[in-house]
């Protein structure tokens, strides 16, 4: 995974940008990303310039599109993995691969913050966009440090075939919990049983979802890791065991669509005060002191087969708006990746 003479090229004088050219609206458009070109400005004290090789792809950043937090005709921010091609930072040397929050661009100058090395090593440079990156680092926190796994217990994760859910899947069953995971597609479904090792699949489109739920969770639900929030998390509340924990993880149901995400209001406080149901939420960042545990659990687990990172890499920049969309779609399952450089 080191740096070869392509990541070291001579300084470009311009790099491509995704830009946002307008708020989506009920459904994000591919053409409501453009490709901009921008100069390369010199490098200051405490800078370094980043050649991206892959930019990671991620539905949250949908909101960000449409509540104005990611401002129109300027630079997205993403989270990438480079090589340091230029430095004038002590922490990072030339040569260095870096993964930074300096994605959707082809080449990104950084300050350091919120960037690590990632040491040399023969494991896939994939693997540090995905399961051994801020993805898999999040499913890890939330099942075991926020959710307190415990062997035996009945697990439901949400959209199980997304970059989180097929890890989160594949973690509780190694642990030893009976899974139920949901997913949009039968393909997905058969997935998730065939190779993820779910207990049971449930296609959310296919009839309604509290029923499925309630006969493959006869005796309730302990653990739900929720990355759709809406009609799925109305559902699990009713199956919940008592004394049950809800992990809130995302909400895709509501990333792409203008209406609020469905709630059954005193339906939710009467569940969880009879059940003694509990829901948190969490930000994996206020959780770093786990970083060294979560890679040597999880790149044991990777390297020894136990569990596979579901990864889909498409080349180019320009692959960036098609992309996004069809991540928003659920068209494919796992991480989407772009590689770029």
């Amino acid at each position: 995974m080191s740096a070869g003479a392509s990541d070291m090229a001579q300084r470009p004088a311009t790099a491509r940008e995704v830009h946002l050219l307008r708020r989506p609206g009920a459904r994000m458009a591919a053409d409501d990303l453009g490709i901009a070109t921008v100069a390369v400005p010199p490098l200051q004290p405490g800078q370094f310039l980043v050649r991206n090789r892959l930019i990671a792809l991620d539905p949250v950043r949908r909101v960000f599109f449409a509540d104005g937090t990611a401002p129109l005709n300027a630079a997205l921010f993403g989270f990438a993995i480079g090589t340091v091609t230029e430095s004038r930072h002590p922490d990072f040397p030339e040569g260095a691969i870096v993964a930074h929050h300096g994605g959707f661009r082809d080449w990104a100058i950084s300050t350091g913050a919120n960037a690590r090395l990632i040491p040399p090593t023969d494991d896939p440079l994939e693997w540090h966009a995905d399961a051994l990156g801020v993805g898999g680092f999040f499913a890890y926190v939330g099942l075991f440090e926020i959710g307190q796994l415990r062997p035996g217990e009945t697990v439901f994760v949400s959209s199980a075939a997304g970059s989180v859910g097929s890890l989160v899947t594949q973690m509780a069953r190694i642990t030893g919990c009976r899974v139920i995971a949901s997913a949009g597609s039968e393909a997905k479904c058969a997935w998730l049983r065939e190779v993820a090792g779910a207990d049971a699949a449930i296609n959310y489109r296919d009839g309604e979802i509290a029923g499925q739920l309630s006969a493959a969770a006869p005796d309730g639900i302990d653990l739900f890791f929720d990355n759709v929030g809406g009609q799925q998390l109305d559902a699990a509340l009713g199956v919940m065991a008592k004394g049950g924990r809800v992990v809130i993880a995302g909400m895709v149901s509501a990333y792409d669509a203008l209406e609020p995400l469905s709630e059954r209001h005193g339906g939710w406080t009467k569940q969880m005060l009879t059940s003694q149901v509990s829901l948190r939420s969490f930000d994996a960042f206020e959780h770093t002191r786990l970083w060294p545990k979560f890679q040597r659990a999880v790149g044991g687990w990777l390297r020894s087969g136990a569990i596979s990172a579901q990864i889909h890499v498409l080349d180019g920049i320009e692959a960036v708006p098609d992309a996004f969309v069809d991540l928003l779609a659920g068209v494919r399952q796992g991480k989407t990746l772009v590689r770029v450089g």
